[in-house]
């Protein structure tokens, strides 16, 4: 009985000492919380705080931004770095909302877009460089398309040549008619021009407009018609020799044509020599739009000189300020007399809707044939087609009468 009261005693001590301990256990857990949740406050105070000091620094740092959206400050005024920040604003603007802008700007076309104020101008030249990366693409698929249709055609190639097979499966390496590439395309180009170069039937394209051209895709835009000037070659049996006179050595135009191909796969003439140095005085003629005297018919005699110009506006009138320098003879095309232009196009023509102009009257010498190389979306009407229907009628009643 001693034992077993002692043992509860025991057991009772030992039950009040836990309850103590787990007590003061409790107490120190409630403390340790009560810091840690005061200490975190504390530490999302101090968030909070450098938050609000963030912003606030970020608020001061974009006021330009601001003030530039609330139409406080010009976009001249900007610094080189903030127009560069506004331009990926409004690009990345502009394609969440849908519109064609790219995706990479090329760092030769960044000062362009630097120097443009207003924000049309801008967008326009976002599509246009739109466009051009479309192209790209187009062009990088056209070559890996190639690249895999040349490798099978080596594997072709090889299992014909271990079968003890012909190398290919062209018929025309069998027959009479054989393959025209681009090489014997340059020889009937040379072929054709061949003759007008001997008789003399010269025409000049004058590259002295380098500087007025300030962005650099209207020099593109011009090489551009150029070359459309050589694929219109073989459309006539007699073309005329086409000049590229003034064409500076080193000069950004003839940059832009050896970044694409060579000059000397063009078979035209080109010089840094003035027509005046070459050819007869008494036989150039000047095409001129703003020129007060009006082209009849085509001289074939006459050596015609088109303006290396690709300005889409034609405000100023270039061509005819320099024939009356020169003291050359001017004309222009009597326009007027046969097509009626909309309201919103101009009246421009590209250089290689002028050759085409030229040569169909040369070989033709209709104007109503001519003028059909004048794009449809510029002609609200066209004189000519409905004066011939109207004469022919006439002629039709009058020998019903008769």
């Amino acid at each position: 009985m001693f034992v077993s009261r002692i043992f509860l005693s025991g057991l009772l001590k030992c039950k009040h000492r836990f309850k103590i301990s787990s007590t003061r256990c409790f107490a120190s857990k409630l403390s340790n919380v009560s810091s840690s949740s005061s200490s975190i406050i504390k530490t999302d105070e101090k968030n909070n705080n450098l938050n609000l000091n963030d912003q606030k620094q970020g608020m001061d740092n974009n006021e330009w931004l601001w003030a530039y959206l609330r139409n406080r400050k010009n976009f001249v005024d900007l610094s080189e770095e903030q127009r560069r920040r506004v331009i990926e604003i409004e690009i990345q603007t502009l394609r969440e909302s849908g519109e064609r802008v790219p995706e990479i700007i090329p760092d030769e076309r960044w000062a362009d877009l630097l120097n443009l104020p207003l924000l049309e101008s801008r967008k326009k030249f976002y599509g246009y460089l739109f466009l051009r990366e479309l192209g790209r693409k187009r062009r990088a698929a056209t070559v890996a398309l190639n690249d895999i249709r040349r490798s099978e055609s080596a594997k072709r190639r090889a299992e014909l040549l271990s079968d003890g097979k012909p190398p290919t499966n062209y018929p025309g390496y069998s027959s009479i008619f054989r393959h025209i590439g681009r090489h014997h395309e340059k020889l009937l180009r040379e072929q054709i021009l061949l003759a007008p170069a001997r008789l003399g039937e010269m025409l000049v394209i004058d590259c002295g407009f380098e500087q007025e051209h300030v962005r650099e895709y209207y020099l593109s835009n011009l090489v551009d018609q150029i070359q459309y000037v050589f694929a219109d070659i073989t459309r006539y049996h007699s073309p005329s020799f086409v000049y590229l006179c003034n064409l500076s050595h080193h000069g950004r135009l003839e940059a832009e044509f050896t970044r694409r191909a060579s000059l000397e796969n063009m078979c035209f003439e080109f010089t840094e020599l003035n027509y005046l140095d070459i050819f007869p005085h008494d036989k150039l003629i000047y095409l001129s739009p703003d020129s007060n005297v009006e082209m009849t018919s085509f001289d074939h005699d006459a050596i015609y000189i088109i303006g290396g110009i690709a300005d889409r506006t034609g405000k100023k009138p270039l061509t005819f300020g320099k024939a009356k320098r020169e003291n050359i003879k001017h004309q222009r095309f009597p326009i007027d007399r046969y097509v009626k232009f909309g309201g919103g196009s101009g009246k421009s023509l590209t250089i290689d809707q002028v050759y085409n102009i030229l040569m169909t009257l040369k070989h033709t010498g209709s104007w109503i044939e001519a003028f059909k190389y004048i794009p449809d979306r510029k002609v609200v009407e066209r004189y000519s087609e409905k004066m011939d229907n109207k004469q022919r009628i006439h002629e039709k009643y009058v020998r019903r009468t008769q």
